[in-house]
C-alpha cells in the first residue's frame, strides 16, 4: 500500500445495515470481557480476546451504552496491532472508534492523547482528539488479515474503543487500488430538513 488519501464523503450507503447484520460484517467491542459477545442496535459485537495481544481492558465513567463503555489501553510497547480476517483482493472499510471517557482517572485533555493509526505498515493518521472520535479508511486487503495498528508517537498511551469492518462492493470508490488507500477527512449527513450536521 502506497500513500494514504483523504476524502470528504457525503453519504456512506454501506456504514451499518438496515435491518440485522451481515454474517461477514466484524464489530469489535474492545476491552470486553464477555467472550460469548452481545447485540447491540441490531449489530453483533464480540471481544477483541482473539484478534488482539495484550493490552489492559478498562470501563470508561458509568452511563455510556456499549460498545463505548469499554476498551483496551496500550500501555506497553510501540505498536500494538489488531489482525483483522479479509479475503486477498476485496475492497473494505475499516473504522476505528476511540472515546477516553476518563478511563484512567488522570481527567487527560483529549488534546494530549495523540498517537498513530497504521493500516498494516503504512501510517493511516494521527489521533489528534480522543474524544468520541472515528476515523476511517478504505483499502483493498493484500493477504487474508490486515492488521490496524495503534503506534505510541510520545507519552500518550494509545487506546480503542471498537474496530469495525465491511467489506464494500468494487463499484464503491473506484478510485482505490491495491496500492492506494483513502483515509476520511470528514462526513456530513444531508438531513431531510436541509440542515446538515457533521458526524
Amino acid at each position: 500500500m502506497a500513500l494514504l488519501v483523504f476524502f470528504q464523503v457525503f453519504v456512506l450507503a454501506v456504514a451499518v445495515p438496515a435491518v440485522g447484520q451481515k454474517a461477514d460484517f466484524l464489530s469489535i467491542d474492545c476491552g470486553l470481557e464477555n467472550s460469548s459477545g452481545y447485540q447491540y442496535n441490531k449489530i453483533d459485537y464480540v471481544s477483541d480476546g482473539s484478534y488482539v495481544d495484550g493490552g489492559k481492558s478498562y470501563s470508561v465513567a458509568t452511563g455510556y451504552d456499549p460498545p463505548s463503555s469499554t476498551l483496551r489501553s496500550f500501555p506497553s510497547g510501540e505498536r500494538n496491532c489488531y489482525t483483522l480476517p479479509t479475503a486477498a483482493g476485496t475492497k473494505y472499510l475499516v473504522r476505528v472508534v476511540l472515546f477516553y471517557g476518563n478511563y484512567d482517572g488522570k481527567n487527560s485533555s483529549s488534546m494530549m492523547l495523540r498517537f498513530d493509526l497504521h493500516l498494516g505498515v503504512n501510517r493511516w493518521t494521527t489521533v489528534k482528539n480522543a474524544d468520541n472520535e472515528a476515523y476511517e479508511a478504505v483499502f483493498i486487503a493484500w493477504a487474508s488479515w490486515a492488521p490496524v495498528c495503534l503506534v505510541k508517537t510520545g507519552d500518550a498511551t494509545p487506546f480503542v474503543n471498537v474496530v469495525e469492518l465491511r467489506p464494500l462492493t468494487d463499484a464503491l470508490y473506484p478510485t482505490v487500488m491495491a496500492n492506494q488507500s483513502m483515509g476520511r477527512h470528514r462526513r456530513r449527513n444531508m438531513a431531510a430538513s436541509g440542515i446538515y450536521r457533521y458526524i
